[in-house]
């Protein structure tokens, strides 16, 4: 590999990342792409055997170090233990400052197609509690040690339903979760304007992977849509309270 080539691999060389729903397949492909570019990650999901054949995938990696990838197994909807998540990351003795560099929030439920009429409070909640409740109080208690980060970055994942809600009928409570989640983002990126922070939210135009498809659909593979994660995980980034489209990459 010559020096060009190695330097554009390396922008997160030395960054402490955290990753929600690394279970998932843009979750999963994230967590890849930031151990290439040299950073240590912490995978979160409510079951550890979730995140086994992705760390087995991890290992296999040139770019793999002993230690750099660790897991933790926590219920972002336990809030109780959300709370100490911070005791969990400091434990793992990956920064020397007790700062997190990097948060990427992949985690998120579609929930059941209905109509308005027919939507039970039950899964309101559930779909609002998972898409905007847990990764507000994620980000609540996170919040200092972002700010311990000489270029702490956020990375939201949300959804092109919000452009355009009436395209999407019978989705409603996710459309609403979606909504909330990018206020959140607009707000938070207003009060850390002076800070070196930068927060922001992504969404993916059409189907990817194989999950999501529909019949006749042209699917973008996860590991295409790395590239603005990486970019707005940086140092380099600028920009802040941004909803932006994920591009597929080149080659």
């Amino acid at each position: 590999m010559n020096l060009a080539k190695e330097k554009e691999m390396s922008k997160l060389e030395g960054k402490v990342a955290l990753i929600t729903g690394a279970s998932g397949e843009i979750g999963s492909a994230v967590a890849k792409r930031f151990v290439k570019e040299g950073a240590c990650v912490i995978l979160i999901s409510r079951s550890l055997d979730n995140l086994k054949p992705l760390y087995n995938e991890i290992e296999e990696l040139e770019e793999f170090k002993e230690g750099s990838v660790k897991l933790i197994q926590l219920d972002l909807l336990d809030f109780e233990n959300v709370k100490i998540l911070t005791n969990m990351i400091e434990s793992l003795k990956l920064s020397e400052s007790g700062a997190l560099d990097i948060l990427v929030a992949c985690t998120g439920i579609s929930g059941k197609l209905n109509p308005i009429h027919d939507c039970e409070i039950e899964e309101l909640q559930n779909v609002m509690n998972t898409n905007f409740t847990a990764n507000w109080y994620l980000l609540k208690n996170l919040d200092p040690m972002l700010k311990k980060s000489n270029a702490g970055r956020v990375i939201f994942m949300t959804s092109e339903v919000t452009l355009s809600p009436s395209s999407y009928p019978y989705w409603m409570p996710y459309a609403a979760s979606k909504v909330a989640l990018e206020i959140m983002v607009q707000i938070y990126a207003s009060e850390t304007k002076h800070t070196k922070l930068c927060v922001n939210a992504v969404y993916t135009k059409g189907p990817v992977g194989s999950e999501q498809a529909f019949p006749g659909s042209e699917l973008v593979s996860p590991d295409k849509l790395t590239d603005k994660f990486v970019e707005l995980a940086s140092e380099d980034c600028s920009v802040s309270g941004e909803i932006l489209p994920l591009s597929k990459s080149p080659g």
